[in-house]
């Protein structure tokens, strides 16, 4: 159950774990199978548990800018994003971004996977990844099938925790997209360019979200060496260090109602904090880049520079079209739920158990690479790339960066269906139907970082992910939004744009809309490394701090090269990995 101050406080624990977000709660789940050991998670967050906000999957969206669910991060102003600050909301309480992300659930690529090795991080590779994409989840297989539900039962797991299931109400625009892909040239799932309907963390007997939350903590919440408390947001790792020798974290300080308090630690220091917070607890630890330290006022335990650096982000616009009068009545949106009335009445339909628009999901989508995107993809490559190539022979990107990353075929780009108009902008006329379409770029060559600008832990850390620092990534985005405007000439979304619209027609018009426009999609990874320390890395290849004795990173971003998927999966797929590894489960 949910522990009290006084159960903590000056309280020792074999392990620690600093976040009880995705990641983090699986691993407590998993290291507490064993009885014989203790563990403890820090939350900084609230429960927010049985939480209707939350379960309800047609209320996603609604937590973003609300302090009790979500941090609120924000960027600096981005100077190649035509200066503006960019909103990085993220998971607070609980359950992290599980419990207020939209729903995505699928493996990245095997190639992606298969890249860590080749990074140079012995062991990590898809073979070694697969088990644990599989471990994690508990897939249902829909009683009826799509044509847009291109699965095979055997690559999915079927007795994990996690409940992962199909979406049960469609919008009826899916097959109609798919077919416009496949005019366009891209084909039905096939290595590197996939197209299919993703499956969800969604029950789908209590049709309520599925979290790390509720299908790791919860039936686990009994155990009487596992201690959860919220409320407790962590200052620091206090740490001890004889000179020449790595540093051993000795308690996590953390603050609670207004109070420091310190937890004593007899075995090790996990830092699932995400991100943006990871790097952040590592700096406030002493554990970074000596000039950043001292510039925030920290005393420097551990040199080690990587901290906070190599950030990489997936990133997102929104092109909106209304759909013809004529073939509205076949597909449904969630335009109506603008009307008070409407959303009322698909709210008492869904709670009644009866299908109601709160079902349907964002599900569609299709990851290609730009070559698939674009006739003019091998010019964009040649000019643009020079500039990145330059960055590779000066050491600037780590060892086979190169060799993994510039390929014609990696499935660098995506395109998501979108069934409304309100996520971009606002509908012309509320009345009529609307579709979005949603191209991401998910493997820039742009790099970013995290770092502290203070050592008080309540102070947002100093984001800067350096949006389109690299031309290429805003050139090759604007194929991406062109290949959206030829997708958005097929039946039935042949109609008119609503969002951007006829001003935004030349190249230098699209970039700059581009910049405008540009979003995060809630996918960031790097800031933690998985990479050789004289590579910038930050863990090795079992996920320990380099410079230290006990303290591991055990969350997305220890990723050292952008994955071409949603994150969830991963990160829970990380959580298990970590898991055993801890538990000498895994030989590398």
């Amino acid at each position: 159950m949910l522990a009290t101050i006084d159960q903590v406080s000056d309280r020792s624990f074999d392990y620690i774990i600093v976040g009880g977000g995705t990641a983090g709660l699986v691993v407590a789940a998993r290291l507490s199978e064993d009885p014989s050991v203790s563990v403890l998670v820090l939350e900084a967050g609230s429960p927010n548990l049985n939480d209707p906000a939350i379960l309800i999957p047609g209320l996603y969206g609604s937590q973003f800018g609300k302090s009790q669910y979500d941090w609120g991060f924000s960027t600096v102003p981005q100077v190649n994003a035509n200066g503006k600050p960019v909103y990085w909301g993220r998971g607070k309480g609980l359950g992290g971004s599980s419990s207020i992300n939209f729903f995505q659930f699928h493996p990245p690529s095997a190639a992606d996977i298969d890249a860590f090795e080749k990074l140079g991080n012995k062991g990590w590779n898809w073979k070694m990844l697969k088990k644990y994409y599989t471990k994690q989840e508990r897939f249902s297989p829909p009683e009826v099938r799509d044509d847009t539900m291109c699965f095979d039962v055997r690559e999915h797991g079927l007795e994990g925790p996690l409940e992962v299931a199909y979406p049960q109400l469609l919008s009826g625009l899916e097959k109609p997209f798919v077919e416009a892909i496949q005019t366009l040239g891209i084909s039905l799932p096939s290595e590197p360019a996939r197209t299919w309907l993703i499956p969800l963390t969604i029950g789908p007997t209590t049709r309520t979200r599925t979290y790390a939350a509720n299908m790791y903590y919860e039936p686990n919440a009994s155990r009487s060496n596992l201690t959860v408390l919220t409320s407790a947001h962590v200052a620091r790792i206090s740490l001890s260090k004889v000179a020449g020798r790595e540093a051993t974290a000795e308690s996590v300080s953390f603050l609670h109602d207004g109070k420091e308090y310190r937890a004593i630690v007899k075995k090790e220091v996990i830092v699932s904090a995400g991100s943006i917070m990871s790097p952040q607890v590592l700096e406030l630890s002493g554990i970074g880049d000596p000039a950043i330290l001292r510039e925030a006022g920290v005393q420097v335990a551990v040199d080690l520079q990587g901290v906070g650096n190599n950030i990489q982000e997936h990133c997102n616009v929104g092109l909106s079209y209304q759909l013809k009068e004529e073939v509205e009545s076949s597909y449904l949106t969630y335009d109506c739920l603008t009307d008070p009335d409407t959303l009322r009445k698909q709210t008492e339909l869904y709670h009644a158990g009866e299908q109601s628009i709160l079902d349907m999901r964002i599900a569609l989508m299709t990851f290609v690479p730009l070559s698939a995107m674009s006739p003019d993809a091998e010019a964009v490559q040649e000019k643009y790339l020079a500039s990145v190539r330059a960055r590779i022979e000066a050491d600037e990107y780590p060892p086979g960066f190169g060799e993994t990353n510039i390929k014609a075929r990696v499935p660098s780009h995506e395109m998501v269906l979108v069934p409304s108009v309100g996520f971009f902008t606002t509908a012309p006329d509320p009345k009529r139907k609307y579709v979005s379409f949603m191209p991401m770029m998910n493997q820039p060559f742009s790099r970013g970082s995290i770092h502290i600008k203070t050592r008080n832990p309540l102070d947002h850390p100093v984001i800067d992910p350096r949006y389109f620092e690299q031309e290429y990534d805003v050139r090759a985005f604007a194929e991406s939004f062109k290949f959206t405007r030829r997708l958005a000439q097929q039946e039935p979304f042949k109609k008119g744009e609503v969002f951007p619209g006829p001003s935004v027609q030349t190249d230098e018009e699209i970039i700059n809309f581009l910049k405008d426009n540009v979003r995060t999609t809630f996918h960031t990874v790097g800031s933690c490394s998985m990479l050789p320390r004289e590579d910038g890395g930050v863990v090795d290849n079992k996920l320990k701090v380099y410079g230290t004795t006990n303290i591991r990173v055990i969350d997305l971003s220890i990723i050292p090269l952008h994955i071409g998927a949603h994150t969830q999966a991963t990160a829970y797929a990380i959580g298990e990995l970590g898991a055993d590894i801890i538990k000498g489960r895994v030989d590398f």
